[in-house]
């Protein structure tokens, strides 16, 4: 039952992330389309006004241009007459080459001046000179017409404007300080072709798309090149634009989806890593329980046998089924200590006594004292090539240690002779002690999971009696002594487990 409302609330609250993670991530996506719409119709309304400003400043070139020309003497005659019926002066413009190619105009239309011409008043000619120009421009150029009121202004007019003809170099510079205003900092490039629409779209080439997927309307440039009638601005992907326009609130969400994602994990995390304690802890329960049993069972038996088939009138076998239940009793309380000191060891920590160590005694006494299972021969090689033998270290725990690794290579060896390699090495500053066997080895899923307390490889019922706690406590002793341990192994290949001291 409580497996099952476990799962169930694990499926809820997988349910529940996914779901916020799920609308999280939708908001985020339609706000950056949004942000991305906004550019797209930032960047035309700039476009379009850095198309009339840098038409707007070749006009004011032209403008000036030809306020200039109608100035040279060589070229016109500015000459004014009294219009008694208009009650104003008529100024007329000439072609000095050809008199009557001329062209006269009302004082009317310029209400701020209204004085005759004088012979040398090149002042006021520059007045009436600047304001025909500024009528050539509204009537002639912005209307992108030119009337030839006189043959030579008209042909200087023409010769201007193609000269300063649209021109994406001038273009340029112009977008930019627009795009600038708006805080846009992509780059761009322009699109120019013989005809085109000012709606569709879906012509365009995957390519072109691909590498500016933000491409502005089209607007005619007038050119006098036929091949470039119609002008585009392209730019790149405007992912910064965006980021830059959502700010904090883009960060915030990528954040939230951030750490909702590690609240999901992390749970489920833990969670397994629950189930896998409570697998442990009843597999060590299981096996603790049978270790138990066994001596309880075989010291019972031989009160049983002592109190009721008459065993006492028999010294001799008294004295056996005592000795019996002495030794079984005595394995239990072994046992027992055992568990309840790994535990305090575990729990509270433990002190050390660091005092020169012998390591060739001490270990080549294990390995000499090792008792092998019935059926087996032990074949052990011991080999110290650092030159050092002494080592600091607390004597007992150190034998417990190395004695525990060394149990563990003949209780997990496979059928026949064994065979136990120990290796002394030195590394940064460590010296290490190398314990490799030929035995069954263990899985690389299993193997960053052995030092834990009360884990044992799952192999289903386990032939080999253990509690899962020699490692985890060998871990903790070489750890006191600022050391590390590590393990490496493959399935019928044997083991190797290294200890590190630090020297």
């Amino acid at each position: 039952m409580m497996q099952k409302n476990a799962r169930l609330i694990i499926v809820i609250c997988a349910s529940a992330i996914a779901m916020v993670l799920l609308l999280q991530f939708y908001w985020v996506k339609n706000y950056y389309a949004v942000n991305q719409a906004t550019f797209e119709k930032e960047v035309n309304m700039a476009f379009e006004d850095a198309l009339k400003k840098e038409f707007s400043l070749r006009c004011d070139t032209i403008q000036m241009l030809i306020a200039k020309h109608l100035m040279d003497t060589s070229e016109f005659r500015i000459t004014s007459k009294w219009d008694s019926t208009k009650n104003g002066q008529i100024y007329t413009i000439a072609n000095a080459h050809r008199l009557k190619d001329a062209f006269k105009f009302s004082s009317v239309s310029f209400r701020e001046i209204n004085k005759a011409v004088m012979p040398g008043d090149t002042a006021f000619k520059w007045v009436i000179a600047k304001r025909f120009a500024y009528n050539l421009r509204t009537e002639d150029l912005q209307n992108h017409i030119v009337y030839y009121r006189t043959q030579n202004l008209g042909a200087f007019m023409v010769d201007e404007v193609s000269k300063y003809d649209f021109d994406t170099v001038r273009l340029r510079p112009v977008l930019k300080k627009y795009l600038n205003e708006r805080g846009i900092n992509i780059p761009f490039g322009f699109y120019l072709r013989e005809r085109d629409s000012t709606f569709n779209r879906s012509h365009f080439d995957k390519k072109l798309l691909d590498k500016f997927p933000i491409i502005t309307k089209s607007y005619p440039t007038y050119q006098q090149n036929s091949k470039q009638q119609f002008v585009r601005a392209l730019f790149s992907n405007p992912f910064t634009y965006v980021i830059a326009r959502t700010g904090y609130m883009f960060a915030g969400s990528l954040l939230l989806i951030a750490v909702v994602a590690f609240s999901l994990i992390y749970l489920l995390r833990l969670l397994l890593r629950e189930k896998r304690l409570s697998a442990i802890k009843n597999d060590f329960i299981g096996n603790i329980t049978h270790e138990f049993k066994t001596p309880i069972a075989t010291a019972s038996a031989a009160i049983e046998a002592l109190s009721g088939f008459g065993v006492l009138n028999d010294p001799t076998r008294t004295q056996r089924y005592l000795s019996h239940s002495k030794n079984e009793l005595d394995k239990l309380s072994a046992l027992v200590d055992k568990v309840l000191n790994i535990a305090v060891h575990e729990n509270s920590g433990f002190n050390i006594k660091p005092e020169p160590v012998n390591i060739d005694t001490e270990i080549q006494y294990l390995l000499t004292n090792t008792s092998a299972l019935p059926g087996k021969k032990i074949h052990w090689l011991y080999n110290n090539s650092t030159g050092l033998s002494i080592v600091k270290a607390d004597r007992l725990y150190f034998q417990h240690a190395i004695n525990n690794i060394i149990d563990n290579a003949v209780k997990y060896s496979k059928d026949g002779d064994m065979y136990i390699n120990v290796h002394v090495s030195l590394k940064n500053n460590f010296l290490i002690i190398a314990v490799t066997d030929d035995g069954v080895g263990i899985a690389a899923n299993d193997l960053p999971l052995v030092f834990e307390k009360f884990y044992r490889v799952p192999t289903g019922k386990h032939k080999v009696k253990g509690h899962g706690l020699g490692l985890s406590y060998v871990k903790s002793i070489v750890e006191r002594h600022s050391g590390w341990c590590k393990i490496e192994s493959e399935p019928d290949k044997g083991t190797t487990v290294n200890l590190a001291w630090p020297i």
